[in-house]
């Protein structure tokens, strides 16, 4: 398997002189039809629009200064990039934008390339990667095993070395799930702290674009160029964040972790529990009232957001949307503006319940799978398999919590497994703390 690529190897190799980008990046771009690439893209750059970007960065005499030189990018296909199509997985619906949203021009503007636009879940639709007309991206660990969706493309570009750092996007756990399937980090920043502004909307209520990379600092590095306010935004948020040196973290007993008869991540989970109790000191946590809000994502109004979205192009068009995914939408159309009303309703009462956690804790570590899925029970089941992957993912952004995804093991199938840490967004130091204690105590991520 292809070592993945992280931002700080590339970029000393270009400050020392024994690489280029012209050098690189075609080297990269000419492995698209390699077979560990197979449903990972939707689009890609042309080798001769490569040579001129990388060309014209070299050409700049200031542009190696740029945090991100000649870095290569991807970027998931419900996220507008100029001279991209966007297609959010379903052909019919391409178009090409006129810019690039918010998030990818600020990568750009700090010197990172673009290689182009990775598969998902259409219309961001699902937890597992496989419900696209592009083919499913190979989990590169074991082909048996799904890549883990929605932003499946990105994860993998990442995990087979393709590309330093990969936006995807995030409404119940689609910037987390790839990341855990993966073996990769995945930031998801608390709703509003990036910029929305050029995301295909799933429910744009609480959307987010999030990053993957192989390494824990390239996320933050990401972080750091792209967040912050911008006026294209109705919707953003201003976060200040808090310095928390010794963060308190908890997490639930393994008894209170449902891993769905999986027996090789009830054994992660217990080394993991073993290890954080012992080593950080973590408290025992429940679950309960966070997770009491995990149905309205896919069974609840929180779903008409989709139909306001992409709902009148699926009308028009149902034979050009995935058999599970066009219906799953249209069947919003069930509930009412006072449904509507009761969601956010029980929603805020979630979220005050919950104000007795964070006054106890700065970190909720939870599994960000309680099982591992195969592509055969997907076919099986179109959607147990894919509900199952959100049961620790999707009360998280309808909460407004930012999340880190990190590796921590595999099973003996190969199968990568990690967890989330959740944080406040004004307490996301005490996530990242954490996560390079745990990477220091196992390795992960190195």
């Amino acid at each position: 398997m292809t070592t993945p690529l992280t931002i700080g190897a590339l970029r000393r190799a270009y400050l020392a002189g024994s690489a280029t980008p012209s050098q690189t990046l075609p080297d990269l771009a000419r492995r698209f039809t390699d077979p560990d690439q197979e449903g990972v893209w939707t689009s890609t750059i042309s080798l001769d629009d490569l040579a001129a970007k990388c060309a014209a960065l070299e050409a700049d005499p200031t542009a190696k200064d740029l945090p991100l030189y000649g870095i290569p990018f991807s970027v998931k296909d419900n996220i507008d990039t100029a001279g991209f199509d966007t297609t959010a997985a379903c052909p019919a619906f391409a178009y090409r934008p006129d810019a690039s949203a918010t998030v990818v021009a600020r990568a750009e503007a700090a010197g990172a390339i673009c290689l182009g636009k990775t598969n998902m879940d259409q219309f961001a639709t699902g937890l597992v990667g496989v419900r696209t007309p592009y083919g499913t991206a190979r989990n590169p660990f074991n082909p048996d095993y799904i890549p883990g969706g929605s932003s499946s493309g990105a994860g993998v570009s990442i995990s087979t070395g393709m590309v330093a750092f990969a936006f995807g996007t995030d409404t119940g756990g689609s910037g987390r799930v790839p990341a855990s399937y993966n073996g990769i980090y995945g930031l998801k920043p608390a709703p509003g702290a990036w910029s929305r502004h050029g995301l295909l909307y799933a429910c744009r209520s609480f959307d987010t674009a999030t990053v993957f990379c192989a390494a824990l600092e390239d996320a933050l590095t990401v972080d750091q160029i792209v967040k912050g306010h911008d006026p294209k935004d109705a919707m953003g948020q201003n976060f200040a964040e808090k310095d928390i040196p010794k963060p308190r973290i908890a997490m639930a007993p393994p008894d209170k972790i449902d891993t769905f008869g999986d027996a090789d991540v009830a054994a992660l989970y217990q080394q993991a529990y073993t290890l954080l109790t012992d080593a950080l000191g973590a408290a025992d946590a429940d679950l309960t009232l966070f997770q009491s809000i995990n149905d309205l994502m896919f069974f609840g109004p929180y779903l008409a957001e989709r139909d306001v979205s992409v709902g009148a192009f699926i009308e028009a068009n149902p034979n050009d949307c995935h058999p599970v995914v066009g219906p799953m939408i249209q069947a919003s159309r069930k509930f009412t503006a006072a449904d509507a009303y009761r969601a956010q309703y029980e929603t805020a009462e979630a979220q005050h319940a919950t104000q007795a956690f964070w006054q106890d804790h700065d970190v909720l570590i939870t599994p960000t799978v309680g099982a591992l899925v195969t592509r055969a029970m997907c076919e099986a089941d179109p959607l147990g398999p894919n509900f199952r992957n959100g049961t620790y993912t999707n009360f998280a952004n309808p909460l407004g919590l930012s999340g880190l995804a990190v590796p921590f093991g595999r099973t003996p199938q190969n199968v990568p497994w990690g967890m989330t840490l959740y944080a406040l967004p004004e307490r996301f130091s005490a996530a990242v703390g954490v996560a390079r204690s745990l990477a220091s105590l196992t390795g992960a991520g190195r």
